[in-house]
């Protein structure tokens, strides 16, 4: 190759670069998140082993605060509800749950 065809090329590879540097990065939100997010959604939260506990924190969903407990059968490969409690109704009632009982 001569000096001006590899001259050209390196030129052109200069540009490519610049250009990849310049793109603007995408930004991408996760589905499910980590923990608990109470602004929006359902989130699903791992307490051990075979234990999750699933949280509805939808503002306007008709369950919001519900938190449901579930545990992995082996034997029939399903997870079963082990269960249910409202958190959201703990904090506006707290007189209805009684500490140490």
């Amino acid at each position: 190759m001569s000096d001006k065809s590899t001259k050209n090329v390196m030129i052109g590879i200069l540009i490519c670069l610049i250009v990849i540097a310049l793109k603007p990065v995408p930004s991408f939100q996760s589905e499910i998140p980590s923990s608990v997010d109470i602004s929006a959604g359902e989130s699903v939260v791992q307490l051990g082993e075979n234990r999750i506990a699933i949280v509805d924190n939808t503002l306007n969903s008709g369950m919001r605060g519900e938190v449901f407990v579930l545990e992995f059968n082996e034997d029939k490969k399903t997870f079963d509800l082990i269960g249910r409690y409202n958190y959201v109704d703990f904090f506006h009632n707290p007189q209805n749950y009684p500490v140490g009982k």
